[in-house]
Formats: structure tokens, C-alpha cells, sequence
């Protein structure tokens, strides 16, 4: 089969997942591209706003809350659907398909779907458009269609809300997690293994996930030197430069702490393994791939797209919501303490009902695309 694996570069949250299907679709002898949706419909514009407006929406997280709540509706939704088959993106969209002939589609932001769905309808092409909410708890509002032939959603409670927004259901299917194949096939390891491999020091490990954006601040930093607390962090992504420049002021004021800042890694599942905690934005790459190798996760800033996550972290007792800084030290501090906790939480990602594995994904997939081609 060949297939397109379509993101938007709104962050590296819709870019792994898309990747990570597409590894796994070529690793079996098929052929599948990662493609940008706005560079293949030829919109410079947009493929410009969504990146910059993203990076500017992390460095103030409240705003973001706020502008992307406003902006989540369905008039928004019918809107990107009406001027996706009334300007240019209609034509170079069916230029870009004539060359590449793709056997079906995967969206993996909820732009794509709701804007390829109606082209391809439009100009009534057989081929399936699927989309894949890479929140995984919910997907947003702006991207509801109900002509998309199929929304997957990694969870339950995912699948329970998209279908509340009106989503049909029998258009709704939970799927496995598409882990990227650095921590799919990845040998699991103790920490003390892990943190042997990196060059950690073998003690307790908090993991502070900064995205692909690395964008971030060092508060946290700040308050566990004031309590005098001896943990080791670990900071991983490529820091922007005004993170950057927080960090050097405070290892000037503290320079006897125990950080390590490996910038960018492609190992980031030995890191996950060497912590105990992993900490960020609630990105859900970052989330399931620490929830996949059983570490609980803090989110410490709790984007819109997001917002879902603490009903899932609440049920299932993996993780924690927390955006003031002194409760989310108090989180980690009686966390560090409780030795029964600990055990406790390592029992109960066994019990999660999730299942990753991008390679399952492509095969019900595949099983999905022969159903559409039967009921043509």
C-alpha cells in the first residue's frame, strides 16, 4: 500500500506520531511520506502562522488557554471546511495527490482532517481520509466533521468526549499509541541500568521535558535548591534561547545543583527510563511515552488542546496536574518519600487500559482501508 502521513508543524506533538506510523508502514515493505499539510496545498501563510503562533503560545500558557477556547468551536470547524473548497488549497491540493496517488490519508492534526475531507469529497476521489487525535484525550472542536471516514483517539475517555461533541460514533475508533520506533523497539532497562548508560548519578531522577520547541523557565529549579533538596534533573529538548539564557543565570546562582542539560536527544526513552518522575507541558508524546514506560508524569503547564488529560491522570492514579510551582515540589518531595507509593504506582500502569504499539495501528489501518474499498 502507499499511503501520506499528514502533520501540521504546530509543535512536534502531530509531527512523532505521523513519523511514527510511517516508519512502521515502510519497516513492512509498503511506502508511506511524511508530508506538511500546508506546504502540499501550497499556503506559505498558514504554514508560517501555525508555527510561530505555537512557539509564542508556550511562552505565555495562559493566553494560550485562552485564545485557543475562543477560537474552538464548530463555526470555526464549518469555516475551514467552506474556504478549503473555495480558494487555491483545493487546486494544489489535487495537484499535489495526481503526483503521489496515495491508497488513503492520515491526519494527524485536527486541521488536516477537516480540511482534506471536504476536498476530497469535493472532488469525489476514492480514496479513505482518516485523522488521529494526537491529544489523545479529546480533539478539538475546530477539527469536528462528520463525513471524515474515520477518527482514531488512542483512549477511552477520548472516544467518550469526541463522541459527545457529536462526532458520530460509529466514525470513532480507539487505536494503540503509535510509540516512534526509538522507544518501540527499545531493550527496557532498570534505572539503574539507564542511568549507568547515560552518565547519571544513581539517585532520584526528576526528568523535565521541555518539547521540541525547548521552550521553558527554571522555576522548578528554583524552588527545589531553595528547599535544599538533593535530586538530580535532568533537562532534555534543544533550548530555545530565552530558556537558554534562564539557565545560565541560575547555574551562576547555584552552581553546586545537580542538572544535566543533554539539549535534543533521539534516546529520550533511556531518559525516561533513568528517572522516576518526568515532568512538562502536557504534551501527549511526552505523557504516553513515559505512561508506555511506566513513569508518572507531572504536568506542569496544562495547554487547551490538553485540558482532558487530568481526568485520565486523576483515574488512573499515574501522574499529576499542577500548575503552581510550590505544589507540584510538595507532588515530587512526598512522592520521594513514600516508598509504598512507589510500588503502588508501578502496579497500577499494568492496569491502564491503553495499548502502544504504531505497529497495530498500521494494521488496523490497513484492515480499515480494505473495509472502505468493500463498501464502495
Amino acid at each position: 500500500m502507499r499511503a501520506a502521513m499528514i502533520y501540521v508543524n504546530a509543535g512536534k506533538g502531530h509531527y512523532v506520531p505521523a513519523k511514527a506510523l510511517a516508519d512502521s508502514m515502510n519497516g513492512e515493505g509498503h511506502v508511506a511520506t511524511v508530508e506538511d499539510l500546508f506546504v502540499i496545498c501550497e499556503a506559505p501563510f498558514w504554514e508560517w502562522y501555525c508555527k510561530y503562533e505555537w512557539r509564542f503560545m508556550l511562552h505565555h500558557p495562559r493566553l494560550e488557554r485562552i485564545n485557543h477556547s475562543i477560537d474552538d468551536t464548530k463555526v470555526s470547524a464549518a469555516l475551514i471546511r467552506y474556504f478549503s473548497v473555495h480558494t487555491q488549497v483545493r487546486k494544489h491540493f489535487l495537484a499535489w495527490y495526481e503526483k503521489t496517488k496515495p491508497d488513503f490519508i492520515v491526519c494527524t492534526n485536527f486541521l488536516g482532517g477537516n480540511i482534506i475531507t471536504p476536498i476530497v469529497q469535493s472532488l469525489k476521489l476514492d480514496i479513505p481520509v482518516f485523522s488521529y487525535a494526537a491529544d489523545a484525550f479529546n480533539n478539538p472542536t475546530a477539527g469536528y466533521n462528520k463525513a471524515i471516514d474515520l477518527l482514531y483517539i488512542p483512549t477511552f475517555i477520548g472516544k467518550e468526549l469526541v463522541i459527545a461533541k457529536g462526532q458520530p460514533a460509529d466514525k470513532v475508533k480507539v487505536c494503540p499509541f503509535p510509540l516512534q520506533s526509538g522507544i518501540q523497539k527499545l531493550k527496557p532497562l532498570t534505572k539503574q541500568e539507564a542511568r549507568e548508560k547515560l552518565g547519571l548519578q544513581d539517585t532520584f531522577t526528576v526528568l523535565l521535558n521541555f518539547g521540541g520547541e525547548g521552550i521553558g523557565n527554571t522555576d522548578f529549579l528554583e524552588e527545589v535548591a531553595k528547599r535544599g533538596l538533593n535530586w538530580q534533573v535532568v533537562v532534555v529538548g534543544k533550548l530555545s534561547m530565552t530558556t537558554a539564557f534562564k539557565f545560565s543565570l541560575f547555574l551562576e546562582k547555584h552552581p553546586l545543583f545537580n542538572l544535566k542539560t543533554p539539549g535534543f536527544v533521539d534516546n529520550i526513552g533511556e531518559y525516561i527510563y533513568a528517572c522516576d518522575i518526568q515532568a512538562g507541558k502536557a504534551g501527549a508524546n511526552s505523557l504516553m511515552e513515559s505512561l508506555a514506560l511506566k513513569r508518572p508524569f507531572l504536568v506542569s503547564n496544562l495547554l487547551y488542546a490538553a485540558r482532558d488529560t487530568g481526568s485520565f491522570l486523576n483515574k488512573h492514579k499515574v501522574g499529576w496536574v499542577e500548575d503552581n510551582v510550590k505544589k507540584q515540589v510538595d507532588i515530587v518531595e512526598h512522592y520521594f518519600g513514600d516508598r509504598q507509593e512507589q510500588i503502588a504506582m508501578s502496579e497500577r500502569f499494568s492496569q491502564l487500559p491503553l495499548q502502544f504499539d504504531s505497529e497495530a495501528f498500521i494494521h488496523m489501518i490497513f484492515e480499515d482501508v480494505k473495509a472502505f474499498k468493500a463498501g464502495k
